[in-house]
């Protein structure tokens, strides 16, 4: 989905040319205030015709560029919502660039949508037909960069017989001179004492409670870190811990429960070591598996997360999706994974 942000105040009439070209899962918004408020009888027809969501948005002035604020207001929240894959202002003002540079990752991390200033319409069409042409150039010349990289070197040439015959033998009489030697037996470890196992039980015990202490702290509640523990212990699951403290602290209990959580595994592992069991804590969920869920089948996750390990950068990535899974299913996955790449890859 696109939607194109229409300064009319900037560009008037011309500035629409090309909306009867959109189609259904076009928007358009087009921003006018008390000082531009009227258009072309030709371009009301072409308004009519669009295929288009078309929607006026009559600005509050008052103030200097006015219209150019709540513009860009409603272009940052558009974009934190994830609804357009593209965002087109249509103005003649190159202010609006500065919008590209900041949502095109030069100051913070890349989004999903794409931002772009064009004077018209039909220019943002254009735009993105070459744009994509371009990329898919690009795409295929670091691909083949990369192919090339990865050719295997020239053999190195052989070495004459004779000096390896030299390097055998030189081989052969070291082997022989070691075997002649007496092959010495390794020492046999001591078996710790009973009272130094029991030392090492009472300090991993004490580590655990110390770091459990710290951990139900970090909720800022006036509860006996004991007694939360106790609950820890009893609880076989994350869900029966937290049905555990709502019981015992009622709305306290989901505070001190987020707390806790992202080191439940953890500390259920470290418990069960210090039990002497064999049984591991509940997994946490998977988080590519998370993302990926609703639009990938379980192998393709699986490739990603391939893809994923191998990779050390977001353009790595991007490259290393696109040969696995071709154009169209590789930037699907990487949109959808790539605000979560440097989490998933830490």
């Amino acid at each position: 989905m696109k939607i194109y942000l229409v300064d009319f105040e900037n560009v008037k009439s011309k500035g629409l040319e090309g909306i009867d070209k959109l189609t259904e899962t076009d928007s358009v918004i087009i921003f006018f205030s008390e000082n531009s408020d009227t258009l072309s009888f030709e371009m009301h027809q072409k308004v009519l015709s669009s295929k288009a969501d078309i929607e006026y948005f009559k600005v509050s002035v008052g103030g200097k560029n006015a219209l150019d604020f709540q513009l860009s207001t409603l272009l940052g929240f558009m974009v934190a919502k994830e609804i357009y894959t593209h965002i087109f202002v249509i103005s003649n003002d190159k202010g609006f660039d500065f919008l590209h540079s900041f949502w095109g990752g030069k100051y913070i991390d890349t989004p999903k949508t794409f931002v772009y200033r064009t004077k018209t319409i039909l220019s943002a069409i254009n735009y993105e037909d070459n744009a994509e042409q371009a990329e898919q150039e690009k795409l295929e010349e670091t691909v083949a960069e990369i192919e090339l990289s990865l050719a295997p070197e020239a053999a190195e040439p052989e070495q004459p017989a004779l000096a390896q015959q030299t390097v055998e033998q030189a081989a052969d009489e070291q082997l022989e001179q070691q075997e002649a030697k007496p092959a010495k037996k390794p020492r046999a470890k001591a078996e710790p004492s009973e009272k130094s196992k029991k030392k090492a039980a009472a300090k991993s015990e004490n580590e655990f409670n110390l770091a459990f202490k710290n951990l139900v702290a970090k909720s800022k509640k006036p509860v006996d870190h004991k007694k939360v523990r106790e609950l820890f212990v009893n609880s076989e699951t994350a869900a029966d811990f937290h049905n555990a403290l709502l019981k015992k602290y009622k709305e306290n209990g989901t505070t001190i429960y987020n707390a806790i959580k992202p080191k439940f595994s953890d500390f259920k592992t470290r418990l069960a070591k210090l039990n002497g069991e064999e049984q591991t804590a509940e997994k946490e969920p998977d988080k590519l598996e998370q993302i990926l869920g609703g639009i990938c089948p379980k192998d393709d996750i699986e490739s990603v997360r391939k893809c994923l390990d191998s990779t050390a950068s977001k353009k790595d990535f991007y490259i290393s999706m696109v040969k696995q899974f071709q154009m169209k299913r590789g930037c699907e996955y990487y949109n959808a994974v790539k605000s979560h790449y440097n989490e998933l890859k830490a």
